[in-house]
């Protein structure tokens, strides 16, 4: 009985899934259709333009992009926003390109326009992954896409597992609880979640309460032991996740080889910022943005001049000595938010108080800066402040996404990470910024951009870009 129930629910799932990307199917037809009927009828008038009821008689072009999303396990994976958007993207660009072969080879360009199938994959780059996430959350909120977890461990590793699962609601897991073998842990209530018991007991909660897939959150393990609570494990669950002991490593570059009769599993990491085609593509990106961006961009950074000269007097722009790429100096420039002589008060502010003091050793900012002007302050919050550096992003100095732009001053607290960090022209924006901005140490700053490093890649800067538009509308971290 509890087989059929599984495989209902899990029809469910897929045919709701199904449902959500063929609805984003055809709101991306539509709004491309309307771009050809509305907009572009008029500068190609001797191209046929077809009504919208032809395009929903084209049933396999839809059943195409199904097969793709399918293919791409994205009807019976459980991911994280990006991962997932990043397999949607190459699914549809892969069925994009299919349908528009079969057009092409077939001689079905009269019948069909390739020009509404290429605003259509435009269109969906947007709609999919944005419907696929608002769907998820609606289908975990009322039961359909949620799957039970139990995570072995009440350590900092559960409690940073559970955290994620919670945030990332659309993955469709539901923690159920904990078990740990630390007696003071029992009955301990973490996040809404109880420490059940001891760790033995898992099979008794496996079949009680339905478990599905069992997370061992204990990186500190042997791993002799570790082993063999994975394989017990794995004769119990359906799934089994395993978090292993190697925090801050960089792996999203990551290949596993495996080695059957030696039973051992070889990692290949690589580094692609040495390879001379993605540092290429990294700075062609970089171009494009610059280029296409400068049109806006100019005429907003003029009105901020002269936003700021109206407040106080002295230069809108300044620029600032920074650490670049290979350790060189570079003149960094950004607006101007504090009054011309704030250096001078900073000397004062800093002798004559010892909070101060020690806040500006701690993160290098003052979060109640009294040399801030008013225009300053809303620039720094909106992160503003940083927009002329587009023109260092155009000049190669620095890049969209990247390690800071740290001071001179700084150069002691990069230490041993300086020759990593200098690797990479500095960012607009990075990692640091979208997990705290100013309220991070400088510390775990270095420690974020070595990690952004060691694991770039075109999607992870995409994906940094987009959450840095979320950090800054929300002023998150910001002073």
């Amino acid at each position: 009985m509890r087989e059929i129930a599984k495989f209902v629910r899990g029809f469910l799932q897929m045919s709701c899934l199904i449902g959500l990307d063929l609805s984003a199917f055809y709101l991306s037809l539509f709004l491309a259709w309307a771009f050809r009927v509305k907009v572009l009828a008029d500068i190609t008038p001797q191209l046929p333009v077809f009504p919208f009821s032809y395009f929903i008689l084209l049933w396999w072009i839809p059943l195409l992009y199904v097969c793709f999303m399918a293919y791409e396990a994205l009807y019976t994976s459980n991911l994280p926003f990006w991962d997932e958007t990043r397999n949607t993207v190459k699914a549809l660009s892969l069925a994009a390109l299919t349908v528009l072969a079969i057009v092409t080879l077939g001689r079905m360009s009269e019948r069909i326009s390739r020009l509404v199938i290429l605003g259509m994959w435009a269109c969906s780059l947007l709609v999919f992954p944005l419907l696929r996430l608002w769907g998820k959350k609606a289908l975990h909120a009322v039961g359909i896409w949620k799957e039970r977890v139990l995570i072995l461990g009440a350590g900092n590793a559960g409690r940073l597992v559970m955290e994620g699962i919670q945030r990332e609601r659309h993955m469709g897991y539901d923690v159920i609880g904990f078990l740990d073998d630390d007696e003071q842990k029992k009955g301990m209530v973490i996040g809404s979640r109880r420490v059940f018991g001891k760790i033995k007991y898992f099979p008794k909660y496996v079949k009680t309460l339905g478990i599905n897939t069992v997370i061992i959150a204990l990186p500190s393990l042997p791993a002799e032991r570790l082993s063999a609570l994975t394989s017990l494990v794995q004769n119990y669950a359906v799934n089994t996740m395993l978090i292993p002991n190697l925090k801050g490593i960089a792996l999203l570059n990551t290949e596993l080889f495996h080695l059957f009769y030696e039973q051992i599993f070889l990692m290949n990491i690589r580094n692609n910022l040495k390879s001379l085609a993605n540092r290429a593509v990294k700075r062609g990106f970089d171009l494009a943005v610059c280029v296409i961006s400068f049109p806006f961009l100019i005429p907003l950074i003029g009105i901020i001049s002269a936003f700021i000269k109206l407040e106080t007097p002295g230069p809108a722009v300044y620029a600032h000595d920074r650490i670049g790429k290979d350790g060189k100096i570079f003149r960094c420039y950004k607006f101007r938010t504090m009054e011309r002589n704030a250096e001078e008060k900073l000397k004062g502010l800093l002798e004559n108080n010892e909070d101060l003091r020690r806040e500006w050793e701690k993160t290098w900012k003052l979060k109640e800066d009294p040399r801030v002007t008013r225009i300053g302050k809303f620039l720094r919050m909106t992160s503003l402040d940083e927009l002329p550096q587009i023109l260092n992003v155009f000049r190669g100095e620095m890049s969209l996404v990247g390690p800071r732009p740290y001071l001179l001053r700084e150069r002691n607290e990069l230490g041993k990470n300086m020759q990593v960090i200098c690797s990479a022209r500095p960012g607009i924006t990075g990692l640091w910024q979208v997990s705290g901005r100013s309220n991070v140490s400088c510390e775990f700053r270095i420690k974020l951009d070595s990690w952004y490093i060691m694991n770039w890649s075109l999607w992870f800067d995409i994906a940094i870009l987009f959450k840095t538009m979320k950090v800054v509308a929300g002023m998150e971290g910001a002073y």
